[in-house]
């Protein structure tokens, strides 16, 4: 009985070699997938500042040309009337 339990005892030891190989796979797993979604949530955090950056450029451009826009209109709209001697109405 004693050499049974002598030979298993490899068997028990390879076994216990396996779960441990196993479990530290899975933790090496986590870690991995967990520095994955940081770095991810990071790189989105990014590309959120930069289109918010971004979007409000858009809107400050998009405000000047509307205003130089306006400025050529009433330019546009000086110089006709000073082509055709009329004055305009109040």
């Amino acid at each position: 009985m004693t050499v049974l339990a002598l030979l298993s005892l490899p068997f028990l030891l390879v076994g216990w070699v396996v779960k441990g190989i196993t479990y530290a796979a899975g933790w090496l797993m986590n870690l991995y997938q967990r520095l994955q979604a940081r770095k991810r949530v990071a790189i989105e955090a990014e590309l959120d500042r930069t289109q918010a950056e971004l979007r409000g450029t858009i809107l400050s451009l998009a405000d000047a040309l509307g205003m130089e826009a306006h400025e050529a209109r009433k330019a546009l709209i000086r110089e006709s009337y000073r082509a055709s001697g009329r004055v305009p109405e109040a």
